[in-house]
């Protein structure tokens, strides 16, 4: 072996590894010493197809670079090999950067955008119900500072009751906030159980990519109330009827015929609205005496089969006489599309199921949740909507902090097993031949395009663009502190690496299980 063999194969190894590091190596840390170019060039790879793409760069680059030192002898031959190899290895570059999505994060964020938040009186937040006055800042750059007065109150169900508290913002004037279409109403998610911050902005993005009419956005932020540090949270659009969220009419109290009585309506499937619901859960604030106040104060509509209560989001005066007649007109309609639903003749293309529902939506809803397994999955933070002379739609998408093997209970932490079908709707659903027929057409449709396996290149990519400002955020909350009734598994935890790194496997196993089972 020729002392420039020997170089050259130690600078083909060297690259291989320089490769492998920048592409994280599926740990969902910065590699020591990458650049930011480095990691747009790598952010693509995922935790199986890392592997034979690294090997398949390293080996063009081994075979190049041996191929010429061996031919030293022959100036001509080797200028050319090496020219043309060099040429190669630039394609494979280029496309490695031209194929990432525009919507990836890049590099490791130094910084996160700050907002800052001052209560009248400088006032603590103690109530998901009394909105407290205040101002706030939010500082992009030194250039783009945005600044204006809000209402600020708690949010959330097991979420508030966290030392990491969720918020929600109405501002006084409407604003756009870090690129996000101008609105007044706005969310803080505090991810607090989730240790990898992202499952709710993968759940997101996923949504957007499979096309769903409407799929929140969201931004990171660094939170500041009252002049304390309160670590990341995700600034969330709140999901209602606007134009750019959830795109439908908004009813008056006066549409009273058709066809504006026909829409629109935002409804909530959720299991916490059952009427006696609050004969054991003496923990809610709304449980008083076993009895369902939230229920007393939201109309709702109970499924004859087996779904949790149907709840008007929006209108939220339904109760109110002056609605009672589209008060009458929902209810009538979830009826008949129950009725129908479970009849003898449901998959009658046009007098069955899809004459009341949408079911591209339907199959949109199913796949995300069912892909993540999100326990929350059709028996709570579960939206529809109603369009005026329209269908019934499913979605917004909402709540997967759980997902992604977070969580124990009801065996969501398993890769195996069916979670979202079983539900009274979908169990029906899948009765339909043609309906299964869609869903795999469907999934094979997103494989075929790459969309599933964005799933882990987006991961990876925001892992790596989260790791500095993580330490910052782990500095005041412990990235080990779970509630005993989520059931977090033990081998996830310990460190941010060890939760990305275990969100990816987990996620990986989930997608290949579904994978085997709608190729048969």
């Amino acid at each position: 072996m020729t002392a420039m063999t020997t170089v050259m194969r130690w600078v083909s190894l060297s690259i291989f590894m320089c490769v492998l590091q920048a592409c994280g190596g599926g740990s969902g840390s910065t590699a020591p010493g990458a650049t930011s170019s480095q990691q747009s060039s790598t952010a693509t790879l995922s935790s199986s197809s890392q592997q034979s793409s690294v090997v398949l760069f390293s080996s063009s680059l081994s075979i190049s670079l041996a191929s010429s030192s061996s031919e030293q002898t022959s100036s001509s031959s080797s200028s050319t090999a090496t020219s043309a190899s060099a040429s190669s290895v630039e394609s494979r570059i280029s496309a490695s950067q031209s194929s990432i999505p525009t919507d990836f994060p890049v590099g490791t964020a130094e910084a996160l955008p700050v907002l800052d938040i001052t209560t009248t009186g400088a006032a603590p937040i103690v109530s998901k119900e009394n909105y407290l006055t205040g101002n706030f800042s939010l500082s992009g750059d030194e250039q783009n500072t945005l600044s204006g007065e809000l209402e600020i109150r708690g949010r959330g169900n097991s979420t508030w009751s966290w030392v990491k508290k969720p918020y929600r913002l109405k501002l006084t004037s409407s604003a756009q906030l870090l690129g996000m279409p101008a609105s007044r109403h706005w969310v803080l998610l505090a991810n607090y159980a989730d240790k990898t911050l992202m499952r709710n902005d993968i759940a997101f993005r996923f949504g957007r990519s499979l096309g769903m009419e409407y799929s929140p956005r969201n931004q990171y932020v660094e939170l500041h109330l009252n002049g304390q540090y309160q670590g990341i949270y995700q600034l969330t659009e709140h999901i209602r009827i606007a134009r750019d969220r959830v795109n439908i009419v908004e009813l008056k109290d006066s549409d009273t015929a058709t066809p504006n009585i026909t829409g629109g309506y935002l409804l909530e499937v959720d299991f916490r609205m059952h009427r006696d619901y609050c004969q054991t859960a003496f923990w809610e604030s709304y449980c008083v005496n076993g009895v369902n106040l939230a229920r007393e104060e939201t109309f709702c509509v109970d499924s004859a089969h087996g779904m949790n209560p149907f709840c008007l989001d929006t209108p939220e005066t339904l109760l109110e006489p002056a609605w009672a007649a589209q008060r009458n007109y929902i209810e009538q309609y979830i009826t008949d599309t129950e009725t129908t639903l479970f009849g003898d003749n449901f998959a009658d293309p046009n007098t069955g199921y899809a004459a009341y529902i949408d079911v591209d939506s339907a199959i949109q809803y199913f796949l995300v949740n069912e892909l993540f397994k999100n326990p929350d999955g059709a028996v709570a933070s579960f939206y529809l909507y109603k369009k005026r002379n329209g269908k019934l739609f499913f979605g917004p998408i909402w709540d997967f902090d759980l997902a992604m093997g977070n969580a124990g209970y009801d065996n969501v932490d398993k890769t195996e097993g069916w979670h979202i079908r079983p539900a009274p709707w979908f169990n029906r659903l899948f009765q339909d031949p043609a309906f299964e027929a869609k869903v795999k057409a469907q999934w094979q449709l997103l494989k075929t395009q790459g969309k599933l396996e964005e799933i882990f290149q987006y991961a990876q990519a925001r892992a790596t663009w989260l790791d500095k400002p993580q330490e910052k955020n782990y500095s005041i909350w412990d990235i080990t502190d779970f509630e005993s009734w989520i059931m977090h598994p033990s081998r996830a935890t310990g460190s941010y690496e060890t939760e990305v790194n275990e969100l990816i496997r987990w996620q990986r196993e989930r997608y290949e299980w579904i994978d085997e089972q709608f190729s048969q």
